[in-house]
């Protein structure tokens, strides 16, 4: 009896132990949206995901980050800044602490590639397109509102070359 109720005190405190053996593979649909930290822009990204564990998610994901022209006067002249927008496909992992019926902390690293096309404008008014790789990585919070809803926000470093 006392090993009974131990086991399902447990149980109770833990309740990652009781379900991370039933859970099985599944599937997510994910979008984002935020500000850039350095410069003043934008990010907007949509992610398909599958998570062959509880604490394991393999996400594709299609991303648009935009940062606008940035034009500083000085004393002696001014220096300026062309920013521009990058559409990128990505891949990426993300390992949650625990399972995601749960508020969890995450990690993530991933990369991808796609076309970076500086801004245009009098300052800079020759239009070009360029090939851009990129890798990153970062952490967050995956924070569960329902069964099928969760809400995440996370904050990354992110490298990239033409």
């Amino acid at each position: 009896m006392r090993v009974l109720c131990v086991v399902s005190l447990m149980f109770g405190l833990v309740p990652a132990v009781a379900s991370a053996q039933s859970r099985p593979p599944s599937f997510s649909i994910q979008g984002a949206a935020g500000a850039t930290m350095v410069d003043p822009g934008n990010q907007v990204s949509a992610a398909v995901g599958f998570s062959p564990m509880p604490r394991l998610t393999l996400l594709l994901d299609v991303q648009r980050t935009h940062i606008p022209t940035r034009i500083t006067r000085h004393e002696h002249g001014s220096s300026a800044t062309r920013g521009g927008t990058l559409t990128a496909v990505s891949g990426e992992v993300r390992v949650s602490l625990w399972p995601p019926h749960r508020v969890t902390p995450y990690a993530l690293a991933g990369f991808g590639g796609g076309r970076a096309r500086p801004n245009v404008n009098e300052t800079f008014p020759s239009p070009v397109t360029n090939s851009a790789g990129f890798i990153f990585f970062g952490g967050g919070v995956h924070v569960p509102i329902r069964e099928r809803f969760s809400l995440f926000g996370d904050v990354r470093m992110m490298g990239s070359w033409p």
